[in-house]
């Protein structure tokens, strides 16, 4: 049902993973266990896998090499098996061979690891070293907040699922507290953002300023049409809607507060969800409705319309938009020459349109 943005950036992911985590409506954000294997094994292929890489000093790319960073060597079966592991991991989906996408989707991953390397060259030039002791504090803290009592039992089992060790999400997450201290060196040499910056910006983008329309729902998810369909009829007929979530619903998150989402927008919800959910009157019921969490039917309980946003509102967070851009954009221009610096070859096949451009 959620969208979650896929971002390379580690400012923006993790801006991501703190709205995430601060929002326990499995409908709208995800189910928990989840969200917990977002936090840590993001990025685990992406983000940079030395490990698997072998070194060698070679003068041009091997036969079987995808890419070369210095005196790294990523074979095409090093990068297949990354690739394998994102899909069973997140669930994305490989491009048949014979569709335009597939080498794109190629290309995209062989930057990806190329950009991971050049990161770790410079966190060694640097000195940035993250502890063992760091990273399973981090771990620690990831596991409770994400499954609760008995928690450590569920993640082992968790890794398991999806084809991840331990070992793996430890090194994640130390390259993203590596990434994070060369993000904020590099965002930290930025201009400040003024008050002028923020009331020229306002002026900018005011029409792009506006509160889109929010819904507040009830909902129920249960494991068949059936069940959901004799659900609705009860609730059509009188029977109180958050007596019957308490009671039916599987999302455990919301049960306890009579499957109340709170007020979300479209864009949080699942496009068959939210199709449904911002076509209902309010107070009026909708569903059954498939998502991947189950059959749903729910409640309209009120309605904000879309609206104008004053100066007064946006001023802070646009100071804060200003900034994050200033950074990401300090951020792409030094990956950029980075990247101009190293020395990177790609095979044929793996070969990005541009080079030297920091990933999308």
């Amino acid at each position: 049902m959620p969208k979650p943005p896929v971002s390379t950036w580690v400012r923006h992911t993790a801006a991501w993973i703190r709205r995430v985590a601060a929002n326990g409506h499995a409908l709208i954000l995800g189910r928990r266990r989840r969200r917990v294997v977002t936090m840590v094994v993001v990025a685990v292929l992406l983000a940079g896998a030395t490990s698997a890489i072998a070194y060698d000093r070679v003068t041009g790319l091997p036969d079987d090499a995808a890419l070369r960073v210095g005196d790294a060597v990523v074979t095409e079966t090093e990068l297949e098996e990354r690739i394998d592991a994102l899909i069973a991991l997140y669930g994305i989906q490989r491009p048949s061979e014979d569709s335009e996408r597939a080498g794109e989707f190629r290309r995209h991953a062989a930057k990806a690891v190329a950009v991971s390397i050049v990161l770790d060259e410079v966190a060694r030039e640097k000195g940035i070293v993250i502890s063992d002791k760091a990273a399973r504090d981090r771990l620690a803290e990831l596991i409770e907040s994400g499954f609760g009592k008995g928690g450590r039992d569920k993640f082992v089992d968790l890794l398991g699922q999806v084809g991840a060790s331990e070992r793996e999400v430890l090194a994640e997450i130390k390259r993203q507290r590596v990434s994070s201290r060369l993000l904020r060196d590099v965002g930290s040499k930025v201009a400040d953002v003024t008050d002028k910056d923020v009331r020229a910006a306002f002026t900018e983008r005011e029409d792009e300023l506006v509160a889109p329309e929010q819904r507040r729902l009830r909902n129920i998810v249960v494991s068949t049409k059936a069940k959901a369909k004799r659900l609705l009829d009860r609730a059509k007929a009188g029977a109180d809607f958050p007596a019957l979530a308490r009671k039916h619903s599987l999302d455990g998150s919301t049960s306890g507060d009579g499957g109340d989402l709170g007020f979300v927008t479209r864009e949080q919800l699942e496009k068959s969800y939210a199709k449904a959910a911002f076509r209902t009157d309010k107070r009026a019921y909708f569903g059954p409705v498939r998502t991947e969490h189950g059959w749903n039917v729910g409640q309209v309980v009120g309605i904000r319309n879309e609206r104008q946003l004053g100066f007064a509102e946006v001023k802070d967070t646009l100071r804060e938009r200003l900034r994050s851009e200033r950074e990401l954009k300090a951020w792409h221009d030094w990956l950029t020459k980075k990247l101009r610096e190293a020395d990177v070859e790609y095979a044929d096949m793996y070969r990005p349109r541009d080079p030297v451009a920091p990933p999308e």
